[in-house]
């Protein structure tokens, strides 16, 4: 970090006229894609975004950029020219001179650098006589003049606009060098963005179902303009449709691609950031680390984090193994989680170079992104990795898979390819249509065998003795998972809700709930919940047999078996739960059952309040309470992510501080009352939630995770 002269010492303020570009035909070029050529980081000497986001779409931003290497004012108006940027001249007094100052005096998320200096310049048409350049005091708001030689930090005006789908300006780029080689991204309102950089070989030909290879260094500067191609995915039109859309990429098996977001571009000995992994969800068959509900500009630049979404493969182009047939030498099983550990290894050797802390990694994700983080904290050779997890709405309840069902569904979809169960070479030769329409083909037939699954999960981490040696509930048991991990999880009030439509468009009938019932588990077991007290269906409510199959389904795949599991944990480690009652639905997914005016909060509606991005998806916007709301869980997220704890610390700089929604209440880590935040507008902590129906599924039910694995017990 630079020196900080003294208390009394100036900030460099140079908003410049001028809009800079390197001509194309200066510039390098990677495939077939020109592109233009930034300033190196490096030599800006640090690059920080400064904006006071508020989330809310509706409300005017004013953005700067703050240049941390010391210059004289002349050369600052270079440095910011340089950058990209125009600017306008500094009127004390306006809106857009009070958002910086309050930026500079609330020592906001990136700026750490500026936070001793109490002057900066002000870019004025006609510098003072003698040399000397008007300088403004950030405590008091009073001008100077002082000499335009000293050597300060700059700030430039960032009048690029938030990056929108459809309507990017992507003319303000950057060079960063890395470990793997020179890559070129751009910045928009609230983040720098590097999108569609190769962690890992092409997965074709005889990489197709083998471990990902790390990708080789970059003998070019690579184009990280835009998003590159996403995995196939293998589930209905609407991925297919909104991959496209909010990609502007096809789908194609060469799809090992992630994108870093950042606030910051550290100069030398300036202090990084910490780092957000996001492990994408969508059943292990749909969606992509680009998937706009996931776009985290919101997030990097009122948190103060480094984030980094990707792709992995999915569906049996991430989990086809047969051990019997084939040795895990050569296909190991757990591809798309082996892609993932990869990933990982690529931001622990790289992501410094984006102002990330590799020492400080948080990884989160939702649905079977959180299944994913399951399989992290149970894998050994991953612990190394990464210091805390966030996991959202995992189901939690469906456990790892065996390697003995594995290798079912790769036979049915072998046989389904046409190819002999051991003919490998056949199946590597056919093409992506094929795949696609054989895994239908064999997931179906494991349905029809094990309807307990529903869709969710076919595919799903595999105990493979290699990567994952037991299913995770034993391992939290005898306490041979990640016990040094930082750990925070959630479900959502409704999580069940979602798959109705989908799932079970005819459960209607409240006189019918065996029946319905009978969709998740066999008749026995069904009847015996039947039997319960828990779980008596009205026969007066026209929708009780799916809000019976609704709040059944969310306790016992989520709530009830995330408390038993959280109460074996916290012998071990501070851990923090939390229940979503409050959201918005994934967008372009209808879902009548969980809209907004039901009150319900469905599986997958936590999503865009955790990245603020509900006005990045096209046709949204995020106002009021959704912004309030984004406001207070991206606080929490980012504030977990700094220290491993989602309260607010005094001295550790970001919004979260001021968020009087966050610094009101509490969160207390999970102890013998079974403390749960519960988010909303205004959030509570509760306590004993749901005690005597988890403890009926704790006793007399059990779960799933008991019931489908063997040697494992209560």
């Amino acid at each position: 970090m630079f020196m900080l002269r003294s208390t009394s010492a100036t900030l460099a303020l140079c908003l410049v006229a001028s809009h800079f570009r390197v001509s194309d035909a200066a510039a390098p070029t990677v495939g077939h894609a020109p592109f233009l050529a930034g300033p190196l980081a490096s030599d800006i000497g640090g690059a920080h975004l400064l904006l006071e986001n508020d989330v809310d779409s509706s409300t005017a931003k004013h953005a700067f950029l703050l240049l941390s290497k010391p210059r004289g004012y002349y050369d600052g108006m270079e440095a910011c020219a340089s950058m990209g940027d125009s600017g306008y001249i500094f009127v004390p007094g306006t809106v857009g001179a009070n958002s910086l100052v309050s930026l500079l005096k609330k020592n906001a998320p990136a700026q750490k650098e500026a936070s001793a200096f109490s002057q900066f310049w002000i870019y004025n048409a006609m510098p003072g006589v003698v040399d000397n350049c008007l300088a403004v005091n950030r405590n008091t708001g009073r001008t100077d003049w002082i000499p335009c030689t000293t050597q300060l930090p700059t700030v430039c005006f960032n009048s690029v606009k938030r990056c929108k789908h459809f309507s990017k300006d992507t003319s303000r780029q950057i060079r960063v060098n890395t470990p793997i080689g020179s890559i070129q991204g751009w910045r928009d309102q609230n983040a720098f963005r590097f999108l569609g950089i190769p962690y890992a070989e092409p997965p074709v030909g005889d990489l197709r179902f083998a471990a990902p290879v790390a990708k080789a260094p970059f003998k070019q500067t690579w184009d990280a303009i835009r998003y590159k191609s996403v995995c196939p995915q293998t589930t209905g039109i609407t991925p297919k449709i909104i991959s496209y859309l909010e990609n502007e990429a096809p789908e194609s098996e060469d799809c090992l691609y992630l994108n870093v977001y950042t606030p910051s571009l550290k100069g030398p000995n300036e202090p990084l950031l910490p780092v957000m992994f996001y492990i994408h969800g969508g059943s292990y068959t749909s969606f992509s680390g680009s998937t706009a509900v996931f776009e985290p500009g919101n997030m990097v630049s009122r948190g103060g984090v480094v984030v980094i979404t990707f792709n992995y493969r999915l569906g049996l182009l991430g989990f086809l193994e047969n051990e019997d047939v084939w040795p895990r030498s050569s296909i190991p099983g757990n591809q798309a989680f082996r892609d993932q550990i990869l990933a990982l290894q690529w931001v622990k050797k790289n992501i410094a170079s984006f102002g990330g802390d590799p020492n400080r990694l948080t990884v989160f994700g939702e649905s079977s992104g959180a299944t994913s983080i399951r399989a992290l904290l149970s894998a050994p050779s991953t612990w190394g990795l990464y210091q805390s997890i966030i996991a959202q709405s995992d189901p939690i309840n469906i456990p790892f898979d065996l390697p003995l069902t594995s290798a079912r569904v790769t036979n049915y979809f072998m046989e389904a390819l046409g190819c002999g169960v051991t003919d490998l070479n056949c199946a590597r030769s056919r093409s992506m249509e094929k795949i696609i329409k054989a895994q239908i083909v064999a997931n179906s037939r494991m349905l029809a065998e094990n309807k307990w699954a529903t869709e969710i999960l076919v595919q799903r981490p595999t105990i493979d003795g290699q990567l994952i040696p037991a299913e995770f509930s034993q391992l939290v048991k005898t306490g041979k998972y990640n016990t040094k991990a930082n750990i925070m999880w959630s479900s959502t009030k409704d999580e069940v809700g979602r798959f109705i439509p989908h799932h079970f468009p005819k459960v209607i009938d409240p006189k019918n709930a065996s029946v319905t019932l009978d969709l998740f588990f066999d008749t026995s077991r069904a009847d015996k919940l039947l039997k319960s007290e828990y779980f008596q269906p009205d026969p007066n409510d026209p929708d009780g047999a799916r809000n019976l199959v609704n709040y059944a389904g969310a306790q016992y795949f989520f709530f009830c078996p995330l408390r038993y599991l959280s109460r074996q944990i916290a012998k071990n480690k501070k851990i923090y739960k939390a229940r979503f009652n409050y959201g918005r639905n994934f967008p372009f997914v209808g879902c009548t059952y969980c809209s907004v005016n039901t009150g319900r909060v469905c599986h997958g509606s936590d999503i865009q309040p955790v990245f603020a991005s509900g006005a990045s998806v096209p046709g949204h916007s995020q106002k009021g309470d959704d912004a309030r709301f984004a406001r207070q869980v991206v606080d929490r997220f980012t504030a977990f992510a700094k220290t491993g704890d989602p309260n607010p610390k005094p001295d550790i700089q970001g919004f979260e501080a001021t968020n009087p929604d966050v610094t009101s209440v509490q969160w207390i880590p999970y102890d013998g009352t079974d403390p749960v935040l519960e988010l909303n507008i205004t959030s509570i902590v509760s306590r004993k939630a749901f005690n005597d129906v988890c403890t009926w599924f704790d006793t007399e039910f059990l779960y799933d995770f008991w019931l489908r694995i063997s040697d494992n017990t209560p």
